[in-house]
């Protein structure tokens, strides 16, 4: 859940700073809410053990990694501008 957290909240907001395009005030704002969700996110995976068990969250989060790659990989292929089309015969 970590990794999710990270890579959905922390990695765009450091991607914007590092183009520039948030002023100093907001880099602030943004450190304050990284910490004040940090807490709750190193907790709230002991809650959800306690309330459910470990091997159908396992197998849920594992299916959500699956399809976040799934989805990169399907991201990364239409890219290519593949033409996937059947050729036209003349004739």
């Amino acid at each position: 859940m970590l990794i999710f957290f990270a890579i959905i909240t922390v990695a765009p907001l450091r991607d914007l700073a590092s183009q520039g395009m948030l002023d100093p005030q907001s880099d602030v704002v943004i450190a304050a809410l990284l910490l004040a969700l940090f807490g709750p996110i190193c907790i709230l995976p002991l809650i959800l053990l306690s309330v459910a068990p470990a091997k159908v969250v396992s197998r849920r989060l594992i299916f959500l990694a699956l399809g976040l790659l799934l989805l990169i990989g399907l991201n990364e292929l239409s890219k290519l501008g593949l033409d996937l089309t059947a050729p036209k015969l003349q004739g």
